[in-house]
Protein backbone atom coordinates (compact mmCIF):
# COMPACT_ATOMS: atom_id res chain seq x y z
CA UNK A 1 0.00 0.00 0.00
CA UNK A 2 2.12 3.23 -1.45
CA UNK A 3 0.24 5.99 0.51
CA UNK A 4 2.22 4.14 3.75
CA UNK A 5 5.16 2.82 2.57
CA UNK A 6 6.53 6.09 1.17
CA UNK A 7 6.24 8.00 4.44
CA UNK A 8 8.48 5.66 5.49
CA UNK A 9 10.81 5.07 2.50
CA UNK A 10 11.18 8.52 1.50
CA UNK A 11 11.34 10.34 4.82
CA UNK A 12 13.34 7.07 6.01
CA UNK A 13 -13.53 23.62 19.37
CA UNK A 14 -12.19 26.23 18.60
CA UNK A 15 -15.25 28.59 18.11
CA UNK A 16 -16.88 28.28 14.30
CA UNK A 17 -16.59 31.70 14.16
CA UNK A 18 -12.86 32.18 15.00
CA UNK A 19 -12.19 29.35 12.54
CA UNK A 20 -14.52 31.10 9.94
CA UNK A 21 -12.42 34.49 10.19
CA UNK A 22 -9.20 32.31 8.90
CA UNK A 23 -10.84 31.51 5.47
CA UNK A 24 -8.84 33.22 2.62
CA UNK A 25 -9.59 35.89 1.17
CA UNK A 26 -10.37 35.59 -2.57
CA UNK A 27 -7.50 36.76 -4.66
CA UNK A 28 -7.77 38.55 -7.98
CA UNK A 29 -7.29 37.65 -11.06
CA UNK A 30 -4.29 39.97 -11.14
CA UNK A 31 -2.48 38.32 -8.16
CA UNK A 32 -3.26 34.93 -9.44
CA UNK A 33 -1.95 35.57 -12.99
CA UNK A 34 1.18 37.00 -11.48
CA UNK A 35 1.79 34.01 -9.37
CA UNK A 36 1.07 31.57 -12.22
CA UNK A 37 3.74 33.30 -14.48
CA UNK A 38 5.98 33.55 -11.61
CA UNK A 39 6.21 29.90 -10.66
CA UNK A 40 5.63 28.57 -14.90
CA UNK A 41 9.42 27.84 -15.40
CA UNK A 42 10.31 26.64 -11.54
CA UNK A 43 7.06 23.84 -11.93
CA UNK A 44 8.44 22.68 -15.02
CA UNK A 45 11.81 22.00 -13.57
CA UNK A 46 10.33 21.11 -11.26
CA UNK A 47 8.32 18.04 -12.96
CA UNK A 48 11.54 17.30 -15.47
CA UNK A 49 13.49 16.64 -12.15
CA UNK A 50 12.79 13.04 -11.48
CA UNK A 51 13.80 12.17 -15.29
CA UNK A 52 17.55 12.77 -14.27
CA UNK A 53 17.58 10.66 -11.26
CA UNK A 54 17.11 6.94 -9.89
CA UNK A 55 13.35 6.97 -11.22
CA UNK A 56 13.83 8.85 -14.62
CA UNK A 57 10.33 9.98 -15.20
CA UNK A 58 8.82 12.86 -15.39
CA UNK A 59 5.68 14.44 -12.85
CA UNK A 60 2.33 14.39 -15.58
CA UNK A 61 0.75 17.35 -13.33
CA UNK A 62 1.35 19.62 -10.49
CA UNK A 63 -0.74 21.96 -8.39
CA UNK A 64 0.76 24.74 -6.14
CA UNK A 65 -0.64 26.94 -3.80
CA UNK A 66 0.60 29.81 -1.37
CA UNK A 67 -0.19 32.64 0.93
CA UNK A 68 1.32 35.18 2.83
CA UNK A 69 0.37 35.65 6.45
CA UNK A 70 -3.46 36.08 6.00
CA UNK A 71 -3.14 37.19 2.45
CA UNK A 72 -5.17 36.09 -0.37
CA UNK A 73 -4.16 32.08 -0.92
CA UNK A 74 -2.74 32.25 -4.85
CA UNK A 75 -2.70 28.63 -6.98
CA UNK A 76 -1.32 27.65 -10.71
CA UNK A 77 -1.61 24.29 -12.17
CA UNK A 78 0.62 23.12 -14.30
CA UNK A 79 0.32 19.99 -16.48
CA UNK A 80 -2.13 17.08 -16.60
CA UNK A 81 -4.07 15.39 -13.71
CA UNK A 82 -5.52 12.24 -16.06
CA UNK A 83 -4.21 11.59 -19.70
CA UNK A 84 -5.64 14.28 -21.45
CA UNK A 85 -7.00 16.17 -19.23
CA UNK A 86 -5.35 19.91 -18.16
CA UNK A 87 -5.26 20.45 -14.27
CA UNK A 88 -6.30 24.11 -13.45
CA UNK A 89 -5.79 25.49 -9.96
CA UNK A 90 -8.97 24.34 -8.09
CA UNK A 91 -8.44 20.49 -8.96
CA UNK A 92 -8.93 18.32 -6.21
CA UNK A 93 -6.38 15.71 -5.00
CA UNK A 94 -6.72 12.31 -3.20
CA UNK A 95 -4.13 14.09 -0.02
CA UNK A 96 -3.36 10.39 1.29
CA UNK A 97 -1.75 11.10 4.56
CA UNK A 98 -2.09 14.50 4.40
CA UNK A 99 -5.32 13.52 6.20
CA UNK A 100 -3.73 12.65 9.26
CA UNK A 101 -3.47 16.29 10.68
CA UNK A 102 -7.32 16.49 10.39
CA UNK A 103 -7.30 13.64 12.26
CA UNK A 104 -4.58 14.90 14.60
CA UNK A 105 -6.38 18.27 15.53
CA UNK A 106 -9.64 16.46 16.72
CA UNK A 107 -7.91 14.27 19.26
CA UNK A 108 -6.52 17.37 20.51
CA UNK A 109 -9.61 19.44 20.42
CA UNK A 110 -11.79 16.56 21.90
CA UNK A 111 -8.75 16.86 24.75
CA UNK A 112 -8.76 20.14 25.50
CA UNK A 113 -12.83 19.95 25.88
CA UNK A 114 -12.23 16.89 28.33
CA UNK A 115 -14.25 14.20 26.26
CA UNK A 116 -10.75 12.31 26.27
CA UNK A 117 -7.03 12.75 27.10
CA UNK A 118 -4.04 11.80 25.78
CA UNK A 119 -2.72 9.92 28.64
CA UNK A 120 -5.65 7.61 28.27
CA UNK A 121 -4.43 3.78 27.34
CA UNK A 122 -6.12 2.89 24.33
CA UNK A 123 -7.63 -0.53 26.50
CA UNK A 124 -10.14 2.35 27.20
CA UNK A 125 -12.05 2.19 23.49
CA UNK A 126 -9.84 -1.46 22.03
CA UNK A 127 -9.82 -4.18 24.96
CA UNK A 128 -8.11 -6.58 22.97
CA UNK A 129 -5.13 -4.37 21.61
CA UNK A 130 -2.14 -6.16 23.17
CA UNK A 131 -0.44 -4.09 25.56
CA UNK A 132 -3.16 -1.85 25.22
CA UNK A 133 -2.64 -0.66 28.87
CA UNK A 134 0.87 0.88 28.19
CA UNK A 135 -0.05 2.67 24.87
CA UNK A 136 -1.54 5.65 25.36
CA UNK A 137 -3.74 8.10 22.45
CA UNK A 138 -0.06 10.39 22.64
CA UNK A 139 1.69 7.20 21.50
CA UNK A 140 -0.20 6.70 18.83
CA UNK A 141 -0.27 10.50 17.77
CA UNK A 142 3.42 10.20 17.69
CA UNK A 143 4.05 7.19 15.66
CA UNK A 144 5.26 5.01 19.04
CA UNK A 145 3.11 2.46 19.84
CA UNK A 146 4.82 -0.01 18.71
CA UNK A 147 1.68 -2.05 17.05
CA UNK A 148 2.04 -3.60 13.86
CA UNK A 149 0.85 -1.86 10.61
CA UNK A 150 -2.56 -2.25 7.94
CA UNK A 151 -2.62 -5.11 6.09
CA UNK A 152 -2.94 -3.62 3.17
CA UNK A 153 -5.09 -5.76 1.14
CA UNK A 154 -7.73 -4.95 3.38
CA UNK A 155 -7.35 -1.59 3.15
CA UNK A 156 -11.08 -0.15 1.27
CA UNK A 157 -12.37 -3.91 1.69
CA UNK A 158 -13.47 -3.97 5.21
CA UNK A 159 -14.56 -1.52 7.83
CA UNK A 160 -11.93 0.82 10.00
CA UNK A 161 -13.04 -0.96 12.93
CA UNK A 162 -12.31 -4.18 10.74
CA UNK A 163 -8.96 -2.79 9.85
CA UNK A 164 -7.91 -2.31 14.08
CA UNK A 165 -9.33 -5.67 15.24
CA UNK A 166 -7.24 -7.29 12.77
CA UNK A 167 -3.83 -5.34 13.41
CA UNK A 168 -4.36 -6.88 16.99
CA UNK A 169 -4.20 -10.12 16.22
CA UNK A 170 -0.41 -9.80 15.38
CA UNK A 171 2.28 -9.16 17.78
CA UNK A 172 3.81 -5.23 18.33
CA UNK A 173 7.00 -4.87 16.64
CA UNK A 174 8.13 -3.40 19.68
CA UNK A 175 7.58 -1.93 23.42
CA UNK A 176 5.22 0.86 23.72
CA UNK A 177 7.11 4.57 23.31
CA UNK A 178 10.61 3.01 22.94
CA UNK A 179 10.90 3.40 19.16
CA UNK A 180 9.37 5.53 16.29
CA UNK A 181 7.68 3.84 13.32
CA UNK A 182 5.33 5.82 11.18
CA UNK A 183 2.24 4.23 11.15
CA UNK A 184 -1.35 4.21 9.83
CA UNK A 185 -3.00 1.80 12.00
CA UNK A 186 -2.20 3.94 14.84
CA UNK A 187 -4.09 6.72 12.61
CA UNK A 188 -7.15 4.45 12.19
CA UNK A 189 -7.41 4.10 15.77
CA UNK A 190 -7.28 8.03 16.58
CA UNK A 191 -10.27 8.39 14.42
CA UNK A 192 -12.32 4.66 15.92
CA UNK A 193 -11.50 6.70 19.06
CA UNK A 194 -12.35 10.20 18.30
CA UNK A 195 -15.70 8.52 17.13
CA UNK A 196 -16.72 6.56 20.06
CA UNK A 197 -15.37 9.40 22.48
CA UNK A 198 -17.59 12.07 20.74
CA UNK A 199 -19.88 9.61 20.26
CA UNK A 200 -20.23 10.91 16.35
CA UNK A 201 -18.80 9.89 13.21
CA UNK A 202 -15.57 10.77 12.31
CA UNK A 203 -16.65 12.54 8.88
CA UNK A 204 -19.20 14.84 10.81
CA UNK A 205 -16.88 15.34 13.71
CA UNK A 206 -14.01 16.92 10.75
CA UNK A 207 -16.35 18.48 8.80
CA UNK A 208 -18.47 20.41 11.49
CA UNK A 209 -15.06 21.47 13.58
CA UNK A 210 -12.46 21.98 10.28
CA UNK A 211 -14.25 21.98 7.38
CA UNK A 212 -17.14 24.13 6.68
CA UNK A 213 -15.68 26.98 9.59
CA UNK A 214 -12.98 27.41 7.26
CA UNK A 215 -15.21 27.40 4.34
CA UNK A 216 -13.24 24.77 2.77
CA UNK A 217 -15.44 23.84 0.34
CA UNK A 218 -13.52 21.78 -2.13
CA UNK A 219 -12.24 19.34 0.99
CA UNK A 220 -14.23 16.25 2.07
CA UNK A 221 -13.79 12.28 3.12
CA UNK A 222 -13.64 10.68 0.12
CA UNK A 223 -16.45 7.37 0.34
CA UNK A 224 -18.63 9.73 3.19
CA UNK A 225 -18.40 13.34 2.36
CA UNK A 226 -19.18 15.03 -1.11
CA UNK A 227 -17.54 17.41 -3.50
CA UNK A 228 -15.34 17.84 -6.59
CA UNK A 229 -14.47 14.64 -8.07
CA UNK A 230 -10.72 14.34 -7.25
CA UNK A 231 -8.35 13.65 -10.24
CA UNK A 232 -7.09 9.96 -10.80
CA UNK A 233 -3.96 10.66 -11.45
CA UNK A 234 -1.25 8.38 -12.80
CA UNK A 235 1.27 5.93 -11.15
CA UNK A 236 4.86 4.91 -12.13
CA UNK A 237 5.47 1.32 -13.35
CA UNK A 238 8.34 -0.78 -14.14
CA UNK A 239 9.07 -4.64 -14.28
CA UNK A 240 9.82 -5.08 -10.54
CA UNK A 241 6.14 -3.22 -9.80
CA UNK A 242 5.51 0.25 -9.37
CA UNK A 243 6.70 3.24 -7.17
CA UNK A 244 9.30 2.95 -4.94
CA UNK A 245 10.08 -0.65 -6.48
CA UNK A 246 11.03 1.99 -9.70
CA UNK A 247 14.19 3.20 -8.24
CA UNK A 248 17.02 2.87 -10.64
CA UNK A 249 14.71 1.73 -13.33
CA UNK A 250 13.12 3.28 -16.45
CA UNK A 251 9.74 3.34 -15.48
CA UNK A 252 6.49 4.03 -17.51
CA UNK A 253 4.12 6.86 -16.11
CA UNK A 254 0.51 5.25 -16.52
CA UNK A 255 -2.86 6.36 -15.65
CA UNK A 256 -3.96 5.55 -12.18
CA UNK A 257 -7.10 3.17 -12.15
CA UNK A 258 -9.70 3.61 -9.14
CA UNK A 259 -8.49 2.22 -6.17
CA UNK A 260 -9.82 1.13 -2.70
CA UNK A 261 -7.16 3.03 -0.44
CA UNK A 262 -9.01 5.80 -1.71
CA UNK A 263 -11.76 5.71 0.49
CA UNK A 264 -10.44 2.65 2.44
CA UNK A 265 -7.56 4.73 4.28
CA UNK A 266 -10.19 6.54 6.48
CA UNK A 267 -8.64 9.13 9.11
CA UNK A 268 -5.41 8.02 8.14
CA UNK A 269 -5.65 8.92 4.53
CA UNK A 270 -8.96 9.71 2.63
CA UNK A 271 -9.12 13.05 2.23
CA UNK A 272 -9.97 14.81 -0.96
CA UNK A 273 -8.73 18.40 -1.38
CA UNK A 274 -7.30 21.19 -3.50
CA UNK A 275 -3.89 23.38 -2.85
CA UNK A 276 -5.92 26.39 -1.74
CA UNK A 277 -7.88 24.78 0.82
CA UNK A 278 -4.94 22.66 2.39
CA UNK A 279 -3.13 26.46 2.06
CA UNK A 280 -6.36 27.46 4.05
CA UNK A 281 -6.02 24.59 6.74
CA UNK A 282 -2.20 24.72 7.48
CA UNK A 283 -1.81 28.51 7.66
CA UNK A 284 -4.98 28.12 10.12
CA UNK A 285 -3.82 25.07 12.29
CA UNK A 286 0.36 25.65 12.41
CA UNK A 287 -0.93 29.52 13.23
CA UNK A 288 -2.86 28.93 16.04
CA UNK A 289 -6.16 29.65 15.27
CA UNK A 290 -7.44 25.18 15.60
CA UNK A 291 -6.38 23.98 18.81
CA UNK A 292 -4.91 25.91 22.07
CA UNK A 293 -1.28 27.08 22.34
CA UNK A 294 -0.60 23.97 24.35
CA UNK A 295 -2.05 21.45 22.42
CA UNK A 296 -0.37 23.14 19.05
CA UNK A 297 3.07 23.28 20.92
CA UNK A 298 2.18 19.33 21.75
CA UNK A 299 1.73 18.74 18.18
CA UNK A 300 4.68 20.94 17.03
CA UNK A 301 7.42 19.28 19.56
CA UNK A 302 9.68 17.18 17.74
CA UNK A 303 10.32 13.74 19.66
CA UNK A 304 13.15 12.46 20.51
CA UNK A 305 12.42 8.66 19.03
CA UNK A 306 11.44 10.68 15.91
CA UNK A 307 14.53 12.92 15.64
CA UNK A 308 16.75 9.89 15.87
CA UNK A 309 14.98 7.63 13.42
CA UNK A 310 15.19 10.35 10.59
CA UNK A 311 18.77 11.66 11.84
CA UNK A 312 19.94 8.30 11.12
CA UNK A 313 18.11 7.42 8.30
CA UNK A 314 19.94 10.75 6.44
CA UNK A 315 23.10 10.03 7.50
CA UNK A 316 22.07 5.99 6.07
CA UNK A 317 21.18 7.77 2.88
CA UNK A 318 24.04 10.30 2.33
CA UNK A 319 21.39 13.76 2.11
CA UNK A 320 20.57 16.86 3.59
CA UNK A 321 18.96 16.32 6.96
CA UNK A 322 15.54 18.16 5.45
CA UNK A 323 13.06 16.53 7.93
CA UNK A 324 13.93 17.37 11.20
CA UNK A 325 11.35 14.46 13.05
CA UNK A 326 7.40 14.53 14.10
CA UNK A 327 5.64 15.69 16.92
CA UNK A 328 2.54 14.69 17.60
CA UNK A 329 1.10 15.06 14.53
CA UNK A 330 3.19 17.58 12.67
CA UNK A 331 6.27 17.09 10.78
CA UNK A 332 9.29 19.49 10.60
CA UNK A 333 11.50 20.06 7.90
CA UNK A 334 14.33 22.91 7.60
CA UNK A 335 13.77 24.04 4.01
CA UNK A 336 16.47 26.30 2.24
CA UNK A 337 15.54 29.78 1.70
CA UNK A 338 12.77 29.67 3.78
CA UNK A 339 13.78 28.27 7.57
CA UNK A 340 11.60 25.90 9.33
CA UNK A 341 8.36 24.14 8.12
CA UNK A 342 5.81 22.22 9.68
CA UNK A 343 3.19 20.19 8.03
CA UNK A 344 2.38 16.46 6.72
CA UNK A 345 3.41 14.65 3.34
CA UNK A 346 0.70 12.47 1.43
CA UNK A 347 0.89 9.25 -0.50
CA UNK A 348 -1.73 7.54 -2.07
CA UNK A 349 -2.09 5.78 -5.56
CA UNK A 350 -2.64 8.96 -8.16
CA UNK A 351 -0.97 11.29 -5.56
CA UNK A 352 1.84 12.84 -3.61
CA UNK A 353 1.52 15.92 -1.88
CA UNK A 354 2.39 17.84 1.03
CA UNK A 355 1.52 21.02 3.00
CA UNK A 356 3.35 23.22 4.92
CA UNK A 357 3.31 26.71 6.93
CA UNK A 358 6.96 28.05 7.47
CA UNK A 359 6.60 30.52 10.13
CA UNK A 360 9.60 32.30 9.89
CA UNK A 361 8.80 34.02 6.42
CA UNK A 362 4.34 33.26 7.61
CA UNK A 363 4.66 31.29 4.26
CA UNK A 364 2.00 28.59 3.67
CA UNK A 365 2.64 26.55 0.42
CA UNK A 366 0.68 23.29 -0.86
CA UNK A 367 2.24 21.08 -3.90
CA UNK A 368 -0.02 18.62 -5.14
CA UNK A 369 1.44 16.00 -7.75
CA UNK A 370 -0.83 13.88 -9.83
CA UNK A 371 1.55 11.02 -9.89
CA UNK A 372 2.47 8.43 -6.44
CA UNK A 373 6.12 9.02 -6.20
CA UNK A 374 6.69 12.58 -6.82
CA UNK A 375 9.86 13.35 -7.21
CA UNK A 376 13.12 12.21 -5.97
CA UNK A 377 12.34 13.12 -1.93
CA UNK A 378 8.69 11.66 -1.62
CA UNK A 379 8.23 12.10 1.85
CA UNK A 380 8.44 16.30 1.08
CA UNK A 381 7.69 16.54 -2.54
CA UNK A 382 8.46 19.42 -3.80
CA UNK A 383 9.12 21.73 -0.81
CA UNK A 384 13.09 22.03 -1.18
CA UNK A 385 12.98 22.91 -4.89
CA UNK A 386 9.89 25.19 -4.87
CA UNK A 387 9.61 27.08 -1.57
CA UNK A 388 11.71 29.79 -1.69
CA UNK A 389 10.44 30.46 -5.46
CA UNK A 390 7.12 30.74 -4.32
CA UNK A 391 7.83 32.97 -1.83
CA UNK A 392 9.25 35.51 -4.09
CA UNK A 393 6.62 34.67 -6.63
CA UNK A 394 3.70 35.16 -3.71
CA UNK A 395 4.49 38.22 -2.58
CA UNK A 396 5.35 39.90 -6.51
CA UNK A 397 2.15 42.64 -5.63
CA UNK A 398 3.46 43.90 -2.44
Amino acid sequence: MRWTRWMAAASAVVLAATLGACSAAVPTRDADAVFADRMAAALLQWRGSPSTGPFAYTIPGTVLAASIGDGAVVATASGDGAPGVPLDEASTFHIGSMTKLFTAALVMQLDQEGVLSLDDTIDRWFPSAPGGAQITVRMLLQHASGLSELDFDLVGHVTPQQLVDDVFTRAPVFAPGTEYAYLNAGYIMLGRIAEIAADAPYEELVRTRFIDPLGLTHTYLDGEGSGPDAVNGFVLTCAGGEGAACAGKNGTVEAQEPSPQWPGAWAAGSMVSSAADQAVWIRALVGGDVVDAAHLDEMLTITPLSSEFYSAAYDASGVPHVQLGEGAGLATWQVPGVGTCHGHAGAIPGSNGIAAYCPDKNLAIVILNAIEPAGLTPGYPGLTPLASGALWAVSAGD
